[in-house]
């Protein structure tokens, strides 16, 4: 057998340090990246009360203290909870409510009420923002007092159905005015809150934009961003009947969701609840279903058509084909705890 030559020898160890070195790096790189990868985003969280409701916010940031951003989330939740309160004599609405007359809106105004007519319209008036004086009448604006738990008199119900309706709302988009006919009163809480979380996450990603986490405001949710940068946030829509347990979960990395329900502000008189959400057309509290939910890629949309698909929501198959059409997904619960819902909605249900 010829003996090898030692600059044969010198070329194979080089080769063999070369394919060492590099499977060294390799194996480095991968360790790192199982490091930092196990390094968990840490999550601040900040709750309390507004809005007549209780809010929880989830946020990581890397851009400033996630302590930080939870407090400027919270700052604009409630600055717009006090600028369209309808019982603060200081707030927006208040100043339309108590005008007989134009009254000049700013651009953010504006765009709520133009919004809030639109979904109007695209509902067939299922949702309604100018039922104020109902809502008053049946004791339902006093956010953050006790419901008086008695039934309006019928004639009562009938005189406020005449002053409420959204057709006597005129918004004249070139002068940016606004101005009520026959004593109708403005309530925008069946939008608001969907508004206010869109205005929140705006100002959370202009802070910074890969922040994740969510904002939940009264069981409407806006994600901000993945879990830890890429697993959903699991959103669980609560049985009526069992508060406890969930009817099903949705798995969520971002968009919105929003549920009406007849469980959260009520009164029970001679057995029977009667709670806040008001059917437009009866002046009493909307029968169809027990709770409805709509994801949608913003929460406005989300708000303000889980109030409508409620008060519909008799008409469930209208409902769960239509409302996707104008941005909806819908699941509705009925008072048997029949669940119906859109067919869209089974993409979130997986994981």
């Amino acid at each position: 057998m010829p003996k090898k030559d030692s600059k044969d020898f010198i070329k194979i160890n080089r080769t063999l340090f070369w394919i060492f070195l590099l499977g060294l790096t390799f194996a480095v790189a991968f360790l790192i990246r199982i490091f930092f990868n196990s390094q968990k985003t840490l999550y601040y969280e900040l709750n309390g009360f507004t809005m007549g409701t209780y809010y929880r916010i989830v946020v990581a940031s890397s851009k400033v203290e996630s302590k930080q951003l939870a407090e400027i989330i919270f700052k604009e939740l409630d600055r717009i909870y006090k600028k369209y309160n309808p019982k603060d004599p200081e707030s927006v609405v208040w100043k339309i409510n108590s005008s007989n007359d134009w009254v000049d809106l700013d651009e953010e105004t504006f765009v709520i009420v133009d919004s809030a007519l639109k979904f109007a319209e695209l509902t067939n008036g299922a949702f309604d923002p100018a039922l104020g004086t109902l809502i008053s009448l049946w004791g339902f604006d006093r956010l953050d007092e006790k419901i008086p738990s008695k039934i309006p008199p019928d004639e009562a119900i009938k005189k406020a159905l005449e002053q409420s309706g959204y057709k006597n709302v005129e918004l004249d988009g070139r002068t940016r005015r606004i101005r009520l006919h026959n004593n109708v009163k403005l309530d925008l809480g069946g939008i608001v809150k969907g508004y206010a979380l869109d205005r929140a996450y705006q100002i959370a990603k202009e802070i910074d934009p890969s922040c994740t986490g969510f904002i939940e405001v009264g069981g409407d949710i806006r994600i901000l961003g993945p879990k830890f940068g890429s697993r959903p946030w699991v959103v669980g829509v609560r049985d009526p009947f069992s508060p406890s347990k969930a009817v099903t979960y949705f798995y969520m990395t971002s968009g919105a969701v929003a549920t009406s329900g007849d469980y959260e502000r009520y009164f029970v008189y001679e057995n029977k609840k009667y709670h806040h959400i008001i059917d437009p057309k009866t002046g009493y509290p909307a029968q169809g279903v027990t709770s409805a939910t709509v994801i949608s890629e913003d929460a406005i949309t989300a708000d303000a058509l889980s109030t409508a698909a409620f008060v519909s929501g008799a008409d469930w198959e209208y409902v769960i084909l239509e409302y996707p059409k104008i941005g909806g997904i819908v699941l509705l619960i009925s008072h048997d705890g029949t669940v119906k819902k859109s067919s869209a909605i089974k993409a979130y249900e997986k994981r």
